[in-house]
């Protein structure tokens, strides 16, 4: 019995643990680009710039599928995810588009929290470099 008790106990922490890892999945929607330090509008080129420099700056690899629409991927150890980078000069977005071995659940729309940090880092990078 004491046996049965203690596998329950560690069965439920386990569950409990294995559900920190998942966070709901964050993606970045119409992030406004700001004006250059000069005060000039940003050109879609000064923006797509950004974006390829955000992404070397964190360790993504990215290429331009379209104007207007960059892929972006990272790979750490084994887990790999990538996603759609929609821009315009006024506005970026940041939407995952796929993911390996970081638990993605699109039924509860959850990821791996490592994913979350990997784009808003990645956010972070490209706005720091919009303002260059």
């Amino acid at each position: 019995m004491k046996k049965l008790r203690n596998l329950l106990v560690i069965g439920g922490i386990s569950a409990v643990l294995a559900a920190c890892t998942s966070h709901p999945l964050m993606n970045v929607y119409d992030r406004p680009v700001p004006d250059r330090l000069d005060g000039q509008p940003q050109s879609a080129q000064t923006v797509a710039n950004a974006i390829q420099a955000g992404c070397i700056d964190k360790g993504w690899v990215c290429r331009e599928v379209k104007p207007g629409e960059i892929d972006a991927s990272i790979a750490v150890r084994k887990h790999r995810a990538t996603a759609v980078i929609n821009y315009s000069a006024e506005r970026y977005s940041i939407a995952y588009k796929d993911s390996y071995l970081l638990d993605y659940n699109s039924g509860r729309n959850t990821i791996h929290r490592n994913y979350n940090r990997w784009v808003n880092n990645l956010d972070h990078a490209i706005a720091k470099n919009l303002v260059r």
